[in-house]
């Protein structure tokens, strides 16, 4: 009985680790591929998206918990990869924030939302969105008409174009 409950203990403690497990260091490979390093050293490397031909712009969070990128396709009107969605890694699996559009800018707002800009190719920004890293729903959006939230004033110029 005693060694059963020692065993549940190590496997609670395996699966609390996996769960909120911290990230040391994220970066885009050569293969263009987000890669997160774990304080035990240990790697992972994670899958492309459909259409993805690399990622930019890998951030982690301030708790470090959360590891974020763009991800970049290709695109029929210019020479170059755009980025279309952001991929969010938290607690071992990730989700996908698209708006349909270019995503022009985004950053981490503390631990728990991600801010996002976003507008056609080229021309003024359409949208900025703040999204919750619990699971990826919208939290509130501006399109630039009005006064600009707290966490969009950066922002104000790009609708100006």
């Amino acid at each position: 009985m005693l060694v059963l409950a020692r065993m549940a203990s190590l496997l609670f403690i395996v699966v609390q680790a996996g769960v909120a497990q911290t990230v040391s260091r994220a970066y885009v490979g050569h293969d263009g591929n987000a890669h997160l390093i774990f304080p035990d050293g240990t790697s992972k490397t994670i899958s492309r998206e459909p259409e993805q031909i690399g990622c930019e712009n890998i951030a982690i969070s301030p708790d470090r918990k959360i590891v974020a990128w763009s991800v970049l396709v290709e695109n029929c009107c210019t020479s170059y990869p755009i980025p279309t969605s952001v991929v969010v890694y938290r607690k071992g699996k990730t989700f996908t924030i698209s708006t349909g559009q270019m995503i022009w800018r985004w950053h981490f707002l503390g631990n728990n939302r991600l801010a996002l800009l976003s507008g056609p190719t080229h021309g003024g920004a359409a949208t900025t969105n703040l999204y919750s890293l619990a699971d990826g729903k919208i939290v509130e959006s501006w399109n630039g008409k009005g006064d600009a939230p707290n966490w969009a004033k950066a922002w104000r110029n790009e609708f100006e174009q």
